[in-house]
């Protein structure tokens, strides 16, 4: 009787371990390429908002030195989210030749980490980029998606 319990109560401790919940590496690196897909869409409007900042600031819609201020310190940061989004693509790999799946699993993971902060910034400073652009009654870039959805 004893054998049995400890025989059923193994196959459960088995039937437990493989059915993990944790994703594995190939789960976690889609889903860090999906954002980084969206990203390259949000990084048109980070781009196209710049161009209309700047076209502002060159221009006699200014009211005074510190909303020139403002401007400049805005298309820094939209130029920062920017380089951000480079520098994360430059050092970001996709094969991992010799490695265990969970030093693949642990490098997704942070990766993942990193583009989220990414996508932080982008968000964050298109927001704002959106409201400077309304006062001047300069209508903000649409994401490439919300376009083509009009069609």
């Amino acid at each position: 009787m004893r054998k049995i319990i400890t025989v059923i109560f193994c196959t459960i401790g088995v039937i437990f371990m493989a059915c993990k919940t944790e994703p594995d590496s190939n789960a976690v690196k889609k889903e860090v390429l999906n954002i980084h897909d969206k990203l390259m869409i949000d990084g048109e409007k980070v781009v196209k908002n710049r161009m209309k900042l700047d076209t502002i600031l060159k221009s006699d819609k200014l009211k005074s030195a510190k909303d020139s201020i403002t401007l400049i310190n805005l298309i820094s940061r939209l130029n920062k989210a920017d380089e951000n989004m480079m520098d994360w693509m430059h050092f970001f790999k996709h094969n991992f030749k010799g490695k265990t799946e969970q030093e693949e699993l642990d490098y997704y993971k942070s990766e993942m980490i990193k583009i989220r902060s990414v996508e932080d910034g982008y968000i964050k400073v298109t927001r704002e980029s959106d409201s400077v652009l309304k006062v001047y009654n300069v209508l903000p870039s649409k994401n490439l998606k919300m376009e083509q959805h009009k069609h």
